[in-house]
C-alpha cells in the first residue's frame, strides 16, 4: 500500500533557459496590458491551450465527471474543465500586475463571525494564540498570503515546495512574500511552521494535492479516496491551536477583487488513539476545503491528479475502498 517518491531528474540548464524565456515573455507581455485586456489575452490563449494540449484538459474533464460535481453530464464537465483553465489564466495576470492593484480595500472577508472573531487583530488584539491554515490551488492562491497579512493584521508564515525552474520561481515568489509573509522550503520539514505559531502566527499549507508516501492519510475527497497531506493535523494535535479552512475566492467583475473565504475554525480533542486522531483531523480539513471548493469549482486546478482510484494506477487497488468510520 506504500508508495514510494520517485525523485525527478533535474531540469537540464537549456530546459530551464527556454522555458523561463518562454514563462518571461508571457509574464512582461500580460504584465504590460490593461488589466481587463490582461484578462481577454488570457483567456484567449487557455481557451487555444485547453483544445491543443489533450493530456490536462482530458484529465480534468475526466476528475470532474469523477467528483461528481456534475453528474454524469460530459457536456458540463467540459464546460467546467475550460472555466477551470481561464481562471487560471486570470492567475498568471493577477501575479504579473499585483504590485499596481494589490490594495486592501480589494479584499472582503467571507466568513463565520466566529472565526473573524478569533483572526482579526481589531477584533481579537490579545487572546490571539496563531491559526493553522489549510488551503487550496483555488482563486488565486500566490496573494492570499499577503492578502490575508493585510486584512488581518497578523504575519504569516507558507510552506512552499520548491519550483522544478527555480528561474521562474524566483519570478512568482517575488508576489508571495511580503513584509509580513515568511515562505519556507517544504524540505526543512515543519519546524519553521512550529517556530511561526510560536510567536502567534499564521502558518499556511497547501493541503489539495497528492501527498506521498508517508506523508499522507487516505481520506474521502469528493466522495473518493485520496491522499491528503497530515502536517496541519499534526500541528493540532500537538499545539492545541487551531485550524482555519481558507480559499481566496476571485469576485467577479474583472477588477482585482477578491474574497477571504473561510470556514469555522476546526476544534478536535485527541483521543489517545494518535493514527485515528490524525486520520480525523486530516478528514476534517479536506472535508471542510472541499465544501469551500464547491461553491465556486471553476476556480479550483481540476488537472491535478487528486485520487487513489483514478489516473494514478491504482484503480484495483481502491475499487471497493469505503471511509473508515
Amino acid at each position: 500500500m506504500g508508495e514510494q517518491r520517485k525523485k525527478k531528474k533535474p531540469k537540464s540548464k537549456f530546459r530551464i533557459g527556454w522555458e523561463y524565456a518562454f514563462f518571461s515573455l508571457m509574464y512582461h507581455s500580460l504584465r504590460a496590458l490593461p488589466l481587463k485586456w490582461g484578462y481577454r489575452v488570457s483567456g484567449w490563449l487557455l481557451r487555444i491551450f485547453f483544445h491543443i494540449e489533450k493530456t490536462h484538459s482530458v484529465r480534468s474533464v475526466q476528475h470532474i465527471l469523477h467528483s461528481g460535481i456534475v453528474g454524469k453530464d460530459e457536456a458540463a464537465a467540459r464546460k467546467l474543465a475550460l472555466e477551470s483553465y481561464i481562471e487560471s489564466g486570470k492567475l498568471l495576470v493577477e501575479v504579473a500586475q499585483a504590485d499596481r492593484h494589490f490594495r486592501k480595500e480589494n479584499f472582503v472577508a467571507d466568513a463565520p463571525e466566529s472565526t473573524l472573531d478569533y483572526l482579526l487583530a481589531e477584533r481579537n488584539p490579545d487572546r490571539f494564540d496563531g491559526v493553522i491554515m489549510v488551503t487550496a490551488h483555488f482563486g488565486n492562491w500566490e496573494i492570499s498570503g499577503n492578502a490575508l497579512t493585510e486584512f488581518t493584521g497578523r504575519r504569516i508564515a507558507s510552506l512552499m515546495r520548491s519550483f522544478s525552474n527555480p528561474k521562474i520561481g524566483e519570478l512568482i515568489l517575488r508576489q508571495r512574500s511580503g513584509p509580513k509573509v515568511t515562505l519556507a522550503d517544504k524540505k526543512l520539514g515543519i519546524r519553521p511552521l512550529l517556530r511561526a505559531l510560536n510567536r502567534r502566527e499564521i502558518a499556511a499549507l497547501l493541503i489539495d494535492q497528492h501527498a506521498a508516501g508517508g506523508e499522507g492519510v487516505v481520506c474521502e475527497f469528493f466522495g473518493h479516496p485520496a491522499s491528503v497531506h497530515k502536517t496541519p493535523a499534526l500541528l493540532h494535535l500537538k499545539t492545541g491551536i487551531p485550524i482555519m479552512p481558507e480559499v481566496t475566492t476571485r469576485l467577479p467583475g474583472g477588477d482585482f477583487r477578491f474574497a477571504i473565504t473561510a470556514g469555522e475554525l476546526i476544534r478536535y480533542t485527541p483521543t489517545g488513539d494518535r493514527e485515528r486522531d490524525v486520520r480525523i483531523v486530516t478528514q476534517m480539513c479536506i472535508s471542510a476545503l472541499e465544501k469551500l471548493i464547491r461553491r465556486h469549482p471553476e476556480q479550483w486546478l481540476w488537472a491535478h491528479r487528486h485520487w487513489l482510484d483514478i489516473n494514478r494506477g491504482r484503480d484495483a487497488e481502491y475499487a471497493n475502498w469505503k471511509p473508515e468510520a
